[in-house]
């Protein structure tokens, strides 16, 4: 599973999932949940998988959004 966050050294990586319209949000693995909680405070939708190793974790802007909305957000 990539993370943008991880790859670049970046806080958070905001983009377009390839092929859809999801707007997803990583942060790098261990983030402070500080910075999780914030991106939550925002309205984005946090999301999770866990593993026998790591948690993978990244918020998406809500589909329900009106696209002008999910791109302001």
């Amino acid at each position: 599973m990539a993370n943008l966050a991880d790859e670049y050294g970046t806080d958070v990586e905001i983009y377009v999932k390839a092929l859809t319209t999801t707007i997803h949000a990583d942060t790098p693995t261990g983030a402070p949940g500080q910075l999780l909680d914030l991106l939550d405070q925002l309205g984005l939708k946090r999301r999770e998988i866990r593993t026998a190793g790591p948690v993978y974790t990244w918020h998406v802007v809500p589909e329900d959004l009106a696209p002008g909305e999910q791109k302001h957000l």
